[in-house]
């Protein structure tokens, strides 16, 4: 998906075929089913404003327009060409900030939207597919800075402005306050702890039963979503002394090369660089990750932003702490691997890190294949321009028996990745054969072939002394192929050496 500045967005709506492409004045929808259909939504005079942000919305056939100056949000029905309009969202709609639709059902996904009514932030729950008001509620905040659903539909969180204090609003999914969370009375706080402001990220634990807030104390609350009180602190020390568990440190030597190495405790994480003109408070958690099972979490606090602190909620304690070389921008786990985070951090290159859960939590040494630097400068190229490079990431979905793939480019070229190896495909014994052979058989126009009954070591290439960037693990199965990108090279009778042929990163959109 294109949104309003012209920045490539991919956005997946579940079991859909559908692609949507946007920009400033036109959106337009394709169905990967059917070429000869889609869809065009112009903007007409624009008298409104810009398009800022187009997504899917409850299902493929809705879009919804979030326009310049958050001066309404449209939401568009494809199969009826009707729309609704809904004024003064109080926010642009990127990233999901101030709206949502609840989770389940097609027809219990009501939609909730925060807007700004003379002064006033109201949430206002609309009705699925007709959109109309269902409930309007004046939030009891100073400046909501946001609102999420709970992954079983039943809670909506609601959160203030850090300068306004430490306070959280739980509504019923029928739009009833239910509780307001505060801050713990403490006796004393720290000399330069900052009691003033309060939170900076809220995010529900998987599972439902856990509501995750983290404030600019620098400290992550975990809370039971029956009494929405704390049952679990994390705390993010300035000083890492944690017994048993590792620290693992990037390293980048006068050529380039970037690899780990195990830190001796106590040591003291890099602290937030001041800029010149610079009067935010670099401090609090801004990124909290948690992995499909809920028992795992990556933070990141705002004064040390090179860290990131992967904890283990069965064990309440650091799994590992990495310290960067660049300060930390997104950390993803794999939507079904509970053991893949994905680190991506700011500096200009085209890098990337996998971190591998180790199965056990009492070892403290530095085992094999934790961590993985990925760098893809050969098969992904920077912008054209001297502006530098906005790199994107994102996890693609994909079922347990699957290799785990992300796809990773900036505005004006794409590539998928296959950390672990590519699927293999099915390859005919018919090596001789054309493309032409190849559509013949899928038409059925040509009897399928029999399969080889070579048996071959797939991905195994270390006997020739050289690393490969990606290892494969190594199998025996009936030999493979591409099908859809033809014939691989063959040296000396073997397949070509490209770590990357095989890790699929040469497939670029």
């Amino acid at each position: 998906m294109f949104n309003g500045t012209s920045t490539p967005r991919r956005t997946r709506v579940a079991r859909s075929n559908r692609i949507l492409i946007a920009d400033d004045e036109t959106t337009r929808i394709y169905d990967l089913r059917d070429k000869k259909w889609n869809a065009v939504i112009s903007n007409g005079t624009g008298g409104m404003g810009k398009n800022v942000h187009v997504e899917f919305g409850r299902t493929e056939d809705e879009v919804v327009i979030f326009s310049d100056f958050t001066s309404k949000a449209a939401v568009w029905c494809l199969r009826t060409g009707r729309t609704v309009e809904i004024k003064d969202p109080k926010f642009s709609g990127r990233e999901g900030r101030g709206w949502g639709y609840r989770p389940g059902g097609t027809g219990t996904r009501v939609l909730a939207m925060l807007c700004r009514c003379a002064g006033q932030d109201v949430l206002m729950l609309l009705a699925p597919g007709s959109y109309k008001v269902v409930k309007r509620v004046e939030v009891q905040t100073v400046d909501a800075q946001g609102l999420k659903w709970s992954r079983d539909g039943r809670w909506i969180a609601v959160w203030d402005a850090a300068s306004s204090g430490y306070r959280v609003c739980i509504y019923t999914a029928d739009g009833h306050l239910y509780r307001t969370i505060r801050r713990e009375t403490a006796s004393e706080y720290h000399e330069w702890s900052i009691e003033g402001l309060g939170i900076k990220t809220v995010e529900w634990v998987p599972g439902g039963e856990w509501l995750a807030v983290g404030g600019w104390d620098r400290r992550v609350r975990i809370l039971d979503s029956r009494t929405f009180s704390p049952v679990v602190f994390l705390d993010h020390t300035a000083q890492i002394d944690i017994p048993g568990t590792p620290v693992y440190t990037e390293q980048v030597d006068g050529w380039g090369i970037r690899s780990y190495s195990i830190t001796q405790q106590p040591v003291i994480p890099p602290k937030a660089q001041s800029e010149k003109n610079d009067v935010a408070v670099k401090m609090g958690i801004s990124i909290m990750a948690f992995n499909k099972e809920g028992t795992m979490c990556a933070t990141r606090d705002d004064s040390t932003p090179s860290t990131v602190w992967i904890w283990d909620l069965r064990s309440l304690r650091p799994k590992a702490i990495l310290i960067q070389y660049s300060p930390i921008k997104s950390l993803q786990w794999h939507p079904s691997n509970s053991s893949l985070l994905l680190i991506q951090t700011t500096h200009d290159s085209p890098i990337v890190y996998l971190y591998t859960t180790p199965p056990t939590s009492n070892s403290s040494a530095f085992a094999p294949g934790p961590l993985e630097i990925l760098s893809l400068s050969d098969v992904v190229a920077k912008p054209a321009g001297s502006l530098p490079a906005k790199w994107d990431i994102k996890w693609l979905p994909t079922t347990p028996d699957k290799k785990p793939v992300f796809l990773f480019g900036h505005a004006q070229a794409y590539v998928l990745v296959w950390p672990a190896g590519k699927d293999q495909i099915l390859r005919f014994d018919n090596e001789g054969d054309s493309d032409d052979s190849l559509y013949d058989i899928l038409t059925g126009k040509t009897p399928v072939p029999r399969l080889g009954d070579s048996i071959v070591d797939v991905g195994s290439e270390e006997e020739d002394g050289e690393d490969r960037a990606f290892d494969v693990v190594e199998e025996r199965s009936v030999e493979f192929e591409d099908t859809f990108r033809g014939k691989r090279a063959d040296v000396g009778g073997r397949r070509g050496r490209s770590a990357f042929e095989e890790s699929g990163m040469s497939e670029m959109f």
